[in-house]
C-alpha cells in the first residue's frame, strides 16, 4: 500500500437536510504552506475555493466581521460529476481527477500559482474556467481583462478596518493542443496580496505572463519529495500510516506564510464566515498543530509560529499591567499584526476575552520551548523568542503568590469561563473557576516555563542575574493537586475551586504538552496520572483527542489502547480526504496521530532517547529520523522484538544518553572509529560531535 496516496471516489457532502454540517471541507484539499485550494460542488457543478494564509478583513472587535476570509473560487462548466474519481499523491503535491469523460491535473506550486490541465474531448462542450469573488463583509471587487488574462481583485479597505488586505487572483489559458479527438488545455492562476507586495496587482499579472508549467510542476514535486524525506515511519497498520503521512501533508500545506501563521482553519477558508473568526486561539487551538513537528524532524513547520505572537507583544505588556505584573499576558484570541479579536464592552475582565484564565501566553510559550529543546538553535532562539519567553516569566514571577514557602496560582481558571460577561453573568455561579487555587494545567504550563527560561538563558548566556529567582520559583512551586475519586487516586483540576469535569482534557495537560510527567518520574506519580488517564476515556473527545491520547504514550498506557484509539477518531470523524470533522478546530486534530505514533515509537523528553517505550513488542516497526530533543535524528527498527538497529545522528554535538540494552559498541558512521561511553543500568552516554551519525550496536 502506498502510504503517500489517497483515493476519494465520491463527492464532497457537508450538509444533511440543507444544514451545514462542519465548516471543515469535506472535498479534497492541497495547498503550498500559503495558498490553499478546496474542491466543492454546488447546484452549478464543480469549483474550487481558494483561500490564502494573509487575507484577512481587519476591522476589530470580538463580535464584528473581522477575520480570515476567502479569497474567491474558480468555476468549472461542462463537468459531468456523476463518475468522480479524484488521485491525491502527498509525496508530490499533486491532484489526478477523472469526472467522467474529463481528466484534470491540479497542483499549487510553491510560487503561490495554481496550475490546471484540463483533458476532455473536443466537441464543444468543452469545459471553461472562470473566477468568481464573494462581495459579502463589505468588499470591494473589480474584474479586467487585458491581453489574454482575467485578474479579479477582492480588497477590505476603509475607515472599518484598521488596515487594508488585498488579493489579486490572476486567470491566464496557456496553451491548447489537440490530439485524437481529445483537447487538452492548460491555466495558471495566480494569487497575490498586499502582503506580497504592494504592487500585487502587476505581480500576480508578471507571474501568469512568464510561469512554465512542466518546470513548476517539477519544482513541485521536488518540495514535497524533500519534505517527506526528512522522516518517516513504518507501521503494520497502513490505513494510520497513510493518515500520518496525510496529516504532515496537510499541515505542511497550510504552515508556510512567514507572517501569518495558519489560524484555527488554516487556508481552506471557503466563506466569509467561519467560526471564531479563524482566529489565533491561545488555549491549545494554536499550539495543538505543532505538536508532533518537531518528532518528525519538521522544525522548519514552526518559522512562522512567533511572528503573530511577538506582534501582539506590546499589547501583551499593557494586558500584564491591567493583573498588577510586569510582563506578558495574552487574552485568550486575537488574530495576526495584532488584530484585536478580543475585545468585548461587557466582559467583567476588563473588556477583555481573557475568559478567566490566565495562562494564554504561558501556552503559548510550550511550542517555541519545544522549538528550543529541539533544535538548540541558539541564535534562531535569540532572534525569534528568547524575549518572549522570558517576558511569560516575569509575568508569573509577579503573578505567583508565597504563602509559607511555596508559590501559588490563585485566581486563574483552567478551563474557560464562557459566560464570564454580559449582565446576566452570575459571579457564585463559577465562583470556584475564578477563584481557582493552582489549577493543574497552569501549574504545568508554568513548570515548563521556568524550566525553558533557564535552560536558555544558561545556555546563552543572558539574564543571568534572573537565574537564581527562577530557580527558587520552580523548586518551591506547588505540587500538583490530587483528590480521591472512584476510590482511588488522581489529579485534581485545582486545589481549590473545581474539581472535576467529565469533559476535555484540560486535567491531563500537565502531562502533554506541558511534559512534567513521563516514564521517569516517581512510580506514585505515575499510578496517579494512569488512574487520572482512565477515569474517563476522552478518546473521541472535540478538543482533547489531539493530546489524551499523547498523554497516554507518555505515561506508558498499553499501547493497543492508544491504536484502538486513533481507530476510533479515523471512523467516528475522519474524512475521505483525510481530514478530522472535530467541532473544536479545523487542522488541531492533524497533529493527533503524527504526535502519538512518534511518542510511541521514540521520546525523548527526559534528556533520555528510549526506542519503542509505547510500542506492542510484538508488532514490527521502524523509523527514520524522527527528532529527539538535544537537536539528534535517531533511526531505529523492532524486529521479533528486539532492536534490529539503532543510528543517531548529532547535530549540534551535544551528550547523548540513550535507554537500550543491546547497546555494546558506538561507531562513527563515516570513519568506523570507536567512540567511549558510559552505562549506568540500561541506559548509554556518549559525547558527540555536531553534524556527525552514530552507530549503536
Amino acid at each position: 500500500m502506498n502510504t503517500y496516496y489517497n483515493e476519494i471516489t465520491k463527492k464532497p457532502e457537508a450538509a444533511a437536510d440543507g444544514k451545514i454540517l462542519y465548516k471543515i471541507p469535506f472535498g479534497a484539499y492541497t495547498g503550498n504552506g500559503d495558498v490553499g485550494i478546496v474542491f466543492d460542488d454546488d447546484e452549478n457543478g464543480f469549483f474550487i475555493h481558494i483561500s490564502k494564509c494573509d487575507f484577512w478583513k481587519f476591522s476589530t472587535g470580538a463580535h464584528n466581521d473581522g477575520g480570515i476570509k476567502t479569497v474567491g473560487s474558480i468555476r468549472f462548466s461542462n463537468i459531468d460529476l456523476s463518475e468522480y474519481n479524484v488521485k491525491q499523491y502527498f509525496d508530490k503535491g499533486l491532484f489526478n481527477c477523472t469526472f467522467c469523460d474529463t481528466q484534470i491535473e491540479i497542483f499549487v506550486a510553491p510560487e503561490n500559482l495554481i496550475y490546471i490541465e484540463v483533458k476532455a474531448p473536443d466537441n464543444g462542450k468543452y469545459p471553461e474556467l472562470d473566477i468568481e469573488m464573494p462581495d459579502t463583509c463589505g468588499s470591494r471587487n473589480f474584474v479586467f481583462n487585458d491581453l489574454g488574462i482575467k485578474w479579479c481583485l477582492r480588497k477590505f479597505d476603509g475607515r472599518e478596518v484598521e488596515r487594508e488586505s488585498a488579493v489579486a487572483v490572476c486567470l491566464k489559458r496557456l496553451d491548447t493542443v489537440r490530439k485524437d479527438g481529445i483537447k487538452r488545455v492548460r491555466f495558471c492562476v495566480s494569487v497575490v496580496t498586499n502582503f506580497d507586495d504592494k504592487e500585487y496587482v502587476s505581480r500576480g499579472i508578471d507571474m501568469v505572463s512568464h510561469c512554465d508549467y512542466d518546470r513548476d510542476k517539477m519544482k513541485t514535486e521536488k518540495k514535497w519529495k524533500e519534505f517527506f524525506s526528512k522522516s518517516a515511519v513504518c507501521i503494520p497498520d497502513k490505513e494510520i500510516e497513510k493518515r500520518y503521512n496525510a496529516s504532515l501533508y496537510l499541515l505542511a500545506c497550510c504552515m508556510g506564510n512567514k507572517e501569518f501563521p495558519p489560524g484555527l482553519f488554516g487556508n481552506f477558508i471557503t466563506d466569509d464566515f467561519f467560526p471564531w473568526a479563524g482566529d489565533y486561539h491561545m488555549n491549545y487551538n494554536f499550539e495543538a498543530p505543532y505538536y508532533g513537528v518537531f518528532t518528525s524532524n519538521h522544525p522548519e513547520l514552526f518559522d512562522g509560529y512567533m511572528s503573530p505572537v511577538n506582534d501582539m507583544s506590546e499589547k501583551g505588556k499593557a494586558f500584564a499591567k491591567l493583573f498588577g505584573c510586569k510582563g506578558i499576558a495574552f487574552p485568550v484570541n486575537f488574530g495576526p499584526k495584532a488584530l484585536d479579536l478580543y475585545s468585548q464592552t461587557d466582559c467583567k475582565e476588563h473588556g477583555i476575552l481573557f475568559l478567566g484564565q490566565k495562562s494564554h501566553s504561558a501556552y503559548c510559550a510550550v511550542i517555541p520551548i519545544r522549538h528550543w529543546y529541539a533544535t538548540y538553535n541558539k541564535e534562531y532562539a535569540r532572534n525569534n523568542y528568547y524575549e518572549y519567553i522570558v517576558e511569560v516569566a516575569r509575568f508569573w514571577q509577579d503573578f505567583l503568590v508565597k504563602e509559607k514557602g511555596k508559590y501559588y496560582i490563585k485566581n486563574d481558571a483552567c478551563h474557560e469561563i464562557p459566560y464570564y460577561r454580559g449582565e446576566k453573568f452570575n459571579y457564585f455561579t463559577h465562583k470556584g473557576q475564578i477563584e481557582a487555587v493552582n489549577n493543574i494545567m497552569s501549574l504545568g504550563l508554568v513548570r515548563l516555563l521556568f524550566k525553558g527560561v533557564i535552560d536558555m538563558s544558561q545556555e546563552l548566556g543572558l539574564n543571568t542575574d534572573n537565574i537564581p529567582v527562577w530557580k527558587e520559583i520552580l523548586d518551591n512551586l506547588s505540587d500538583f493537586p490530587i483528590c480521591c475519586k472512584r476510590g482511588k487516586k488522581c489529579f485534581r483540576y485545582s486545589k481549590k475551586g473545581l474539581r472535576w469535569r467529565n469533559d476535555n482534557t484540560v486535567g491531563l495537560q500537565h502531562i502533554y504538552p506541558a511534559s512534567q510527567i513521563g516514564l521517569s518520574s516517581d512510580k506514585k506519580l505515575l499510578k496517579i496520572a494512569k488512574n487520572t488517564y482512565f477515569i474517563n476515556d476522552r478518546r473521541l473527545d472535540d478538543n482533547g483527542s489531539n493530546s489524551y491520547l499523547l498523554a497516554g504514550a507518555r505515561i506508558g498506557v498499553d499501547p493497543s489502547f492508544l491504536i484502538e484509539g486513533i481507530k476510533q477518531n479515523i471512523n467516528e470523524f475522519g474524512l475521505d480526504n483525510m481530514m478530522f470533522k472535530h467541532h473544536g478546530g479545523g487542522i488541531e486534530h492533524l497533529a493527533m496521530i503524527p504526535s502519538t505514533i512518534n511518542e510511541m515509537l521514540m521520546q525523548s523528553h527526559e534528556k533520555v532517547i528510549r526506542l519503542f517505550p509505547c510500542w506492542d513488542k510484538s508488532q514490527n516497526a521502524s523509523f527514520c529520523n524522527l527528532r529527539a530533543d538535544g537537536a539528534f535524528l535517531v533511526s531505529s527498527a523492532i524486529e521479533k522484538g528486539s532492536i534490529a538497529f539503532l543510528k543517531i545522528k548529532s547535530l549540534m554535538g551535544r551528550q547523548c544518553s540513550v535507554e537500550c540494552d543491546s547497546v555494546s559498541r558506538i561507531t562513527v558512521a563515516d570513519t568506523g572509529k570507536k567512540i567511549k561511553f558510559k552505562k549506568d543500568g540500561n541506559i548509554v552516554t556518549f559525547k558527540t560531535n555536531s553534524d556527525t551519525e552514530y552507530i549503536l550496536i
